[in-house]
This record gives C-alpha cells, structure tokens and sequence, in this order.
C-alpha cells in the first residue's frame, strides 16, 4: 500500500519540476545607477587623475543556462558620462563596460531573491566630441543583487557592481586631434583601474 506521506512527496517533486519548466528562456533589464570610483595615475606628474562620480545606464539581455535551471547568461553593458581634470583643465569622457558572464540565484526569501552575476570583457575609455580616439583594455566584473518580484514576468533589481579594468604602462588616454597633432589628457603608469557602481531597474521576462 503507497503511504500519504509517500505520494505527497511525490507530488511536491512533482510541482517544483514544473515551476522549474516555467522558468523565462529570455529576460532583459534596463537599469539607472551612479559609478564612484576610477583613478589613473598621471605619468608625468606621479599624481592619480579622477574620473568624476556621476549617473550610468545599464542593459542587461540574459538567457536561461539550461531546462529547469535559474542560472542565465548574460550578456551587460553600462556606460558613464563624465568628467577628468588632467591638472590644467577638465575634459568630457566617457567609460563603457561590455561583459559576457552570467548570473546565479542563491538563497531564498519570501519577498526576494539575492543573486550573484560576474563576466568579462572589455572597458572602453573615450574622449567626448569629434576626432577623439578610443581605448579598450580588458576587464572584469562582479556583482551581488536582490531580485524582488512584481508580477509573473516582470521583477525590481537591485545591485551593487565592481569593474577591474587592466591598464598597461604608458598608455594614453582620452586622446584627441589637435589642429593635426594629437593630445593626450593622461599617459597613465598604473596597472589596474577600479570603479563600483550602485544600480536600480526593471527586469522583463519573456
């Protein structure tokens, strides 16, 4: 004779596979933040020049590892515009993030979820306005969030992110042509660029 207590068991494992199938294959988020953080240290003086703390904007696409799985991946991107002095004048700049990682729940509460994502890629470091040039150097990224439910496909984000960018010596950042020669506001010396970042948004699920 099949016990009570063996066939509710049963159906239990039963439910969770199923909830586990329902899971998104595809979700993306957009999120709003602000990025402290950021120094390089000028060549020429030994002095650290910084990128002033300002708002950022963040895109999140992530797609589910496997069936019945929580784990996704994701592929971020988050862009800074702001501001460095190079101890003569300040120079508009801006600092983009472009990772390939994923993101892992962990634990469990009532209202809310923690999870932890990490990735990596590239940082690429630009001169605002015309006949600037570019520099992208590789980097990394890790994060702990709190997911909070609103409805069956949509959810609150919150999170804090840090980015380790590796810098090589005596490269030059934020260049721009100047009446045919180019000018540099930094030649760094340093060989690692750290910045976090506290961010908000919304999560869709498809």
């Amino acid at each position: 004779m099949i016990r009570p207590s063996f066939i509710a068991v049963t159906l239990l494992l039963a439910a969770t596979a199923v909830a586990a199938d329902e899971l998104p294959l595809f979700q993306a988020g957009i999120n709003g933040g602000y990025r402290v953080g950021g120094s390089l240290e000028d060549q020429a003086t030994g002095e650290d020049r910084d990128l002033d703390d300002s708002s950022t904007i963040a895109v999140a696409l992530e797609l589910r590892y496997g069936k019945g799985d929580d784990r996704f991946y994701q592929l971020w991107y988050s862009r800074q515009a702001t501001e460095v002095d190079d101890g003569l004048q300040k120079h508009d700049a801006d600092v983009e993030y472009l990772h390939i990682g994923g993101t892992l729940p962990f634990g469990g509460w009532e209202h809310a979820r923690p999870y932890f994502a990490a990735g990596l890629g590239a940082t690429r470091f630009s001169a605002s306005g015309a006949d600037t040039d570019d520099r992208t150097n590789f980097s990394g990224s890790a994060a702990l969030g709190l997911e909070i439910p609103l409805a069956k496909h949509a959810a609150i984000r919150l999170e804090a992110r840090g980015y380790l960018t590796l810098v090589d010596a005596d490269t030059a950042f934020f260049c721009r042509s100047d009446g045919g020669a180019g000018v540099c506001a930094i030649v760094a010396s340093g060989s690692s660029f750290f910045q976090a970042e506290g961010l908000a948004g919304i999560l869709v699920r498809f």
